[in-house]
């Protein structure tokens, strides 16, 4: 689940984005993902939560603002609670049900996109103090 997207970033401004990030405390939270969807401008289906808890937005909010004292640009498209399941996918004719899925959200990551491989890499993570 992407809270704040980056984009293409310097890599000399990278260790700038963890101190910015690691100014956020990780927050520990369930999270239920029981509706399903799709975006056709950049053909998605995508898992998303029909009642995110009311702390991730609160972490979200928290994180931008960290990021934007730090001058580290970021996209400020309003936050959509959901995981990508498919991506350059057709416009399905229906979603299907989807039996909610819970996730228990212990910490979050700085990821770099690796698109030449297909993943992600883990540049830092932060654990949720219980």
């Amino acid at each position: 689940m992407t809270l704040a997207f980056l984009g293409s970033i310097e890599a000399e401004r990278i260790a700038e984005a963890e101190r910015a990030v690691g100014e956020v405390a990780a927050r520990a939270m369930s999270l239920v993902l029981d509706r399903p969807g799709y975006w056709k401008h950049n053909r998605i289906v995508w898992a998303g939560a029909s009642a995110p808890p009311p702390e991730l937005a609160g972490w979200v909010l928290e994180l931008r603002a960290a990021l934007a004292r730090s001058r580290i640009a970021f996209d400020p498209k309003p936050f959509a609670a959901h995981v990508t399941l498919l991506r350059d996918a057709r416009k399905p004719r229906a979603m299907p049900a989807l039996e909610p899925i819970r996730w228990e959200v212990e910490g979050f990551a700085l990821l770099r996109s690796q698109p030449e491989r297909g993943d992600y890499e883990i540049l830092s993570s932060w654990k949720a103090v219980a």
